[in-house]
């Protein structure tokens, strides 16, 4: 069996990375330095994620790994920090997850889904991580304040810690061949 290339832990082929657990929002790659290889690893994962033919009987693309993991930080569907907390409180509602509302809050901080997928099982899900990473990142860049969009009262400061847990999930990973 080949060996698979990785940055990191993650797989470099995002079908790998799908296979193996990895969330869509763990990309290795950064958007704004390696563009074509973060939309190439976020197509690859997407094609695996719609090819599947078991998805969760929950109808959720979080496997259940990382469903255990999220239980034990206290939520089942999301991570458990305060960006992923702040923003479940303030998207979800009795019908689900308001994207259009999402996708405001992530273009108030410069982060644009409109080249995702949103077509195939799972894609509202898949959005919503990959754009909740994307966003986090961004977040961090800010020092911790996510700009909220206009009409939705004042930005929110997220807090040192949740800074310094951040930048140690981002940080640059070494490239191992």
């Amino acid at each position: 069996m080949a060996e698979v290339k990785r940055i990191g832990t993650i797989p470099i082929d995002g079908a790998i990375a799908y296979k193996e657990g990895v969330l869509a929002g763990d990309c290795p790659y950064l958007e704004d330095d390696e563009e074509v290889d973060f939309n190439r690893w976020n197509e690859e994962w997407d094609l695996a994620a719609d090819e599947h033919e078991a998805p969760p009987k929950v109808g959720s693309v979080v496997t259940n790994r990382y469903r255990a993991l999220y239980s034990e930080m206290g939520h089942p569907t999301h991570c458990g920090d305060r960006l992923a907390t702040l923003l479940n409180s303030l998207c979800n509602n009795k019908a689900g997850t308001n994207l259009e509302l999402f996708e405001r809050i992530c273009a108030a901080n410069g982060v644009d889904l409109s080249k995702y997928n949103r077509t195939g099982k799972g894609w509202q899900g898949r959005l919503r991580m990959t754009g909740r990473n994307l966003l986090a990142k961004r977040v961090l860049e800010n020092n911790g304040l996510l700009l909220m969009p206009e009409g939705m009262g004042d930005d929110v400061q997220l807090g040192y810690d949740w800074v310094e847990a951040t930048f140690n999930k981002y940080k640059p990973k070494a490239h191992h061949a």
